[in-house]
């Protein structure tokens, strides 16, 4: 029996070390692709480089130009901190959208995470590195439901 409540014990007492060290990591995870999407979204090439990591490896799969299945578009740290600015004069909407984002699995150095936005789909790697959390990988889609309400 005592063997049992200690068990108990240790279980309850890792579990909340376990979290105590994980929710600072979960909040900094949330702003880095806050700052990503939000970034993109106004043309913050500042946010957005804070956000990424220098090897980013980005993929999109979108329809392709000719109407016949998809094309793989690819983009790196430079493109999109490149392609960030020319979002300051692009039209936007009235229309709030607000941005959800869902931490899947959290390591002690590796994260995986989903940002749902007006636009896209992102799937998103983020690794720990001395600077903080930063994206790593992204595979992406245009949001597709939100597509159809316009």
């Amino acid at each position: 029996m005592k063997n049992l409540i200690l068990l108990l014990s240790l279980s309850v007492f890792f579990q909340v070390s376990v979290e105590a060290q994980t929710k600072p990591d979960s909040t900094a995870i949330r702003e880095i692709v806050l700052n990503y999407i939000e970034g993109w979204d106004t043309g913050d090439t500042a946010r957005m480089a804070q956000s990424l990591h220098p090897q980013l490896a980005k993929r999109g799969i979108v329809p392709s130009r000719s109407g016949k299945g998809n094309d793989l578009l690819s983009a790196s740290y430079k493109d999109m901190v490149t392609w960030t600015s020319y979002q300051k004069n692009a039209p936007k909407e009235d229309q709030k959208f607000e941005n959800k984002i869902t931490i899947a699995e959290l390591g002690k150095n590796i994260a995986s995470a989903t940002c749902v936005s007006k636009e896209y789909i992102d799937y998103l790697h983020l690794a720990r590195t001395g600077k903080g959390w930063k994206i790593l990988n992204v595979i992406w889609e245009p949001n597709y439901a939100e597509m159809k309400k316009k």
